[in-house]
């Protein structure tokens, strides 16, 4: 499946409103306001300083694992472990991707 890139850049998506844009809002209900200060809170709150910065590096501004460990000065398995951690005595140790789905699924799927 695709990496889905999140962008502050509305040219780069021809159209398309980013999820952060602050504009105003022409969904009636405010559910996209709702989703975007769900996300911003899930990644601010349920991610650490470290898994914070690969998932904005690479959501946000589209960098590969790689550009991103080079950026860091890590391994691209460090990177990878990060984003979708690793399995270590039974339990999933790492994974950022994981926190956010958990923090998401409570407050944008109910």
């Amino acid at each position: 499946m695709p990496r889905v890139r999140l962008s502050a850049d509305p040219e780069r998506l021809r159209g398309a409103r980013p999820l952060w844009d602050d504009g105003p809002d022409d969904d009636p209900r405010g559910a996209r306001a709702e989703l975007r200060d769900a996300v911003r809170d899930a990644v601010t709150n349920q991610l650490t300083d470290k898994q914070r910065e690969v998932v904005e590096a690479y959501f946000f501004e589209g960098l590969s694992q790689g550009d991103i460990a080079r950026r860091l000065g890590i391994s691209q398995q460090v990177v990878q472990k990060r984003l979708h951690g690793a399995p270590r005595g039974g339990k999933l140790v790492g994974g950022a991707i994981h926190r956010l789905r958990v923090a998401l699924a409570e407050r944008v799927m109910p």
